[in-house]
């Protein structure tokens, strides 16, 4: 009978499942067990966990990987389903920039002779994620795009623009749609689909994955999509030997795409359910504040005094919080605990507070990081040099450069201060983006003889390409071969510029096939790709130190694989109302393409304030399942802007 471990966080569910993996792997090998983890970082960390004498093939995927490779190694069977038959030998698979990027061309084309989405307050970049975010949750939860089309419709209710916006957003995601599957280039969303539709339904496909596996092991059921709990479910009937756990708090979930509820209605009734109750992560008494704050948000109930609530700050400025907050943190610092085993965390972090609480704890000698920043590719050094270095080398392109990214670019190449590269940045920009001769400029004594040389050749190299530039990805490679190399890059500026390059190599692929884009163009588009942001430097490495105190909001808390539990907590911000933030968008609502649409088939205000209570209540009670010895509540009366503050979470916690 399948056995399902059943346990909250720190439990020991992942340990108990590995040492069955390895007990199954020492007998029969490695080859005949499937894995399947939530995600890369957990993949990587089951890998390493797995020391045996005698190793076969490791069989861990997420969920989509798994799909994406078996789509890869039985396309035939898929492609002479599709329009046109067979086309292509492999698919293309898009990244999610890219994917990105081609819907809001669509949606920039549209806007072009009919501005439908004037009712709409989002830029085309905006609209594009939300169009995007809409196929990737319907394929998740295994609804066909007519049903997509019929969910849409019904939130738009009786609202007449709502009607006109949605039947053109739904319009735009069918030519989108047409265009992926005409090419055979495959977004995360078609994917998942073609994978359910025409694999997973597949006798001959589904004999021939029965033979290759005869154990399946998955770890937090609770955090997978519908579509891949019916891939499981499946195995589950037909394998001998299934090992699953379950986190029975991780309500979280549920807003990110899993379905705890879906899971335990599934799963439970199929397995043999082993309990396990004791936290090694969480206290007893965080359990009890879980629970008593679920009373006081849904029942109106007084939170009665809890010992686990160590202090609260409360001031009238927030500036004045922000410094008691950092008073707080050093003391505790100071009697001896690390840095890691405190956590900061706030709805939003801004400037102001990243600025303050750094300053302050950073000033007393502690490392201080904000793990809620995004680290994008053009942020980075070396992959914002290979940026910079394209654009001076293309000026036919007429794409402004950031004066930072320049001084920086500068800086980096020649060894200059940051005087004296701010004034040579000043200099190449008054020059429109041509490097003018030292001389010129009487620049030379300013910077050293060793310096001039290395401008001379920069100013050399840039001219030998002036008349030939090579295509954009060869570009790069020279680049990072004869400028950026000798600098001795790090293994995380290498990874950098390899990742840009890989991108590129992507990106190419897939917008090719765009005919609204001129060949010639690509390494443009591209560039104007990075510029609006990738989110792909996240996933190369996790430059924070081990001995770091975080400041972070909840969603990247706990999402942060490295962050397995804490001391003490800071709540930030507690009368913010950005804690009560919903998911929905504008064109965009997760619940009602989720499973439970069906069972509650409208949406109004009610509906919606009630979901933002159970979010936030999610939210809280994961964040406490990884703190054992307390947490302090930070608030002030008016925010940054001097304006008071009126959100609910303040009342449930300190109403006693």
């Amino acid at each position: 009978m399948p056995v399902l471990y059943s346990g909250p966080t720190g439990s020991g569910k992942t340990t108990k499942l590995l040492e069955k993996y390895i007990e199954v792997c020492q007998k029969e090998g490695t080859d005949q067990a499937l894995v399947f983890v939530k995600s890369a970082a957990s993949r990587l960390e089951w890998q390493r966990n797995v020391d045996l004498e005698v190793m076969g093939k490791l069989n861990v995927f997420t969920y989509f990987g798994f799909v994406q490779k078996e789509l890869t190694d039985y396309w035939p069977w898929v492609e002479e389903k599709l329009p046109g038959g067979f086309t292509t030998i492999v698919p293309t698979f898009m990244n999610v920039e890219t994917s990105h990027y081609l819907m809001s061309k669509y949606v920039e084309k549209y806007r072009k002779f009919r501005d439908v989405f004037e009712y709409v307050n989002a830029n085309s970049a905006r609209i594009a994620v939300q169009l995007i975010d809409n196929l990737n949750q319907a394929a998740m939860n295994n609804l066909s795009f007519r049903e997509l089309k019929r969910r849409l419709l019904a939130w738009a209710g009786d609202d007449r623009e709502k009607i006109t916006v949605f039947k053109e957003a739904i319009a735009i995601m069918e030519t989108f749609r047409k265009f992926c599957l005409d090419n055979r280039i495959m977004d995360y969303s078609l994917t998942v689909e073609l994978y359910n539709k025409y694999l997973l339904k597949n006798e001959k496909y589904l004999g021939e994955l029965e033979k290759r596996y005869t154990y399946l092991f998955v770890d937090n059921l609770e955090k997978f999509v519908p579509a891949a709990q019916n891939l499981f479910l499946y195995l589950l009937k037909k394998l001998p030997g299934v090992y699953l756990s379950f986190n029975p708090e991780e309500g979280i979930n549920r807003f990110f795409g899993g379905n705890p509820q879906l899971a335990r209605e599934v799963f439970f009734p199929l397995c043999q359910i082993e309990e396990l109750e004791k936290s090694y992560t969480s206290s007893p008494a965080a359990r009890q504040l879980a629970k008593a704050l679920y009373q006081a948000i849904f029942e109106d109930a007084y939170l009665e005094d809890n010992s686990f609530i160590k202090k609260e700050i409360y001031t009238e400025l927030r500036g004045d919080m922000l410094n008691k907050t950092g008073e707080e943190v050093v003391k505790l610092l100071a009697e001896g605990l690390k840095p890691s085993e405190i956590v900061l965390v706030a709805p939003l972090v801004d400037k102001v507070m990243e600025f303050t609480l750094e300053r302050y704890i950073s000033g007393q000698g502690y490392s201080f990081a904000n793990l809620s920043r995004t680290k994008r590719l053009v942020d980075l050094p070396f992959s914002q040099a290979l940026i910079v270095l394209t654009l001076l080398a293309n000026p036919q392109w007429k794409m402004n450069i950031n004066y930072s990214s320049l001084q920086q670019t500068m800086s980096l190449l020649l060894k200059l201060d940051p005087v004296r590269s701010s004034l040579l940045a000043e200099e190449i920009i008054a020059n429109k983006l041509a490097l003018p001769p030292l001389d010129n400029i009487n620049f030379r004594a300013r910077i050293s003889f060793d310096n001039s040389a290395r401008y001379d050749y920069l100013r050399d190299w840039l001219l030998e390409k002036e008349d030939k530039v090579p295509e954009l990805e060869e570009f790069f490679q020279l680049v990072f071969a004869e400028l950026l190399s000798p600098l001795s890059p790090t293994q995380a500026d290498i990874l950098a510029c390899r990742q840009m390059i890989d991108s590129l190599a992507k990106f190419k692929k897939v917008v090719k096939n765009f005919k609204d884009i001129p060949e010639e163009e690509l390494g443009k588009h591209f560039i104007d790709l990075i510029y609006n942001g990738t989110l792909a430097a996240e996933v190369l490495y996790n430059d924070t130190e081990e001995e770091t105190l975080i400041l972070t909001t909840p969603y990247k808390f706990l999402f942060s694989p490295e962050i397995k539990s804490v001391k003490y907590l800071f709540l930030l911000d507690i009368s913010s109302e950005n804690w009560l933030r919903g998911s929905t968008k504008e064109l965009f609502n997760p619940y009602i393409l989720s499973p439970q649409w069906g069972k509650k088939s409208h949406w109004d205000d009610t509906v919606d304030q009630e979901l933002r209570k159970e979010q936030l209540l999610a939210y809280l009670q994961s964040i406490l399942s990884k703190v054992t010895a307390g947490i302090y509540l930070a608030d002030s009366y008016l925010n940054s802007r001097g304006w008071e503050q009126e959100g609910q979470l303040s009342g449930w916690f300190l109403a006693r």
